[in-house]
């Protein structure tokens, strides 16, 4: 799937789009990158995709 990830800097909060002005929040995705998962905010109005920095480290290790 093609499409572009837009990089926006995080402040106190991430609710509103910065491309529509949409209000009520975010889907989110997961976009696995080697051994990082990228945590990608998608706008339920207009679709554009959102990085905001967070990233999941994969961990192999099972815990107990």
């Amino acid at each position: 799937m093609n499409y572009k990830i837009i990089k926006v800097q995080m402040e106190n909060e991430f609710k509103i789009c910065p491309s529509c002005g949409y209000e009520d929040g975010f889907h989110t995705m997961l976009k696995k990158e080697g051994h990082v998962m990228r945590w990608l905010f998608i706008c339920p109005s207009c679709q554009n995709i959102f990085d905001i920095g967070q990233t999941l480290k994969e961990n192999n290790e099972i815990r107990s």
